[in-house]
């Protein structure tokens, strides 16, 4: 039995690829004893270089798009839901006009990532084609859940797809910074 599980085409291919990753690691830890060319200097390098300086022009124009998103799912569709995306904006805009720093404006935005993921899941769920219980569907209309149909209104496909867009945005910022600081570190 234990001779017939290592003949498991699932163990050989974990065992191979685990085997394959030491070897890359390896020759990136060694790789100038073995006369290897840095990662750095490579097609992989000038790839993440490129990445970077694209990342980094993301960034900007997340940074100038991404208050006024948050304000758009904030007041589009008023709801419990878009409740603290509304608050934020406006934390946001005091701290800015009080200290006259722009970065005022990104306060609480890693909070807001997890938020709007969890926005995103429950609106997923509630389009799910379930029969809801008439108490579970008067507290969906109550924190703001909606349905996206062809009988949608504007205002509620303008809030979903603002919610959509700002996670995307807010992730996207979040990957660019952590491409700087990997290569900052490597």
């Amino acid at each position: 039995m234990i001779i017939q599980s290592w003949r498991s085409p699932i163990v050989i291919y974990f065992l191979v690829t685990q085997l394959l990753v030491l070897v890359v690691a390896l020759l990136d830890i060694h790789g100038n004893i073995f006369g290897l060319v840095p990662w750095r200097y490579t097609c992989w390098g000038h790839l993440l270089t490129v990445v970077e300086q694209l990342g980094s022009h993301l960034r900007v124009a997340s940074c100038l798009l991404l208050p006024a998103i948050q304000l758009v799912v904030g007041i589009s569709h008023p709801s419990w839901i878009s409740l603290p995306f509304f608050i934020e904006s406006c934390i946001g805009l005091v701290d800015w006009s009080l200290t006259s720093n722009f970065l005022g404006l990104f306060r609480l935005w890693k909070a807001l990532q997890f938020y709007v993921g969890f926005s995103i899941v429950m609106l997923y769920v509630y389009q799910l084609p379930i029969e809801f219980s008439s108490m579970l569907q008067w507290i969906a209309d109550f924190v703001g859940l909606f349905k996206i149909c062809s009988t949608s209104k504007w205002i509620e496909i303008c809030s979903f797809v603002s919610l959509v867009l700002f996670y995307i945005m807010v992730c996207t910022s979040f990957i660019t910074m952590g491409l700087i600081l990997f290569k900052d570190f490597s």
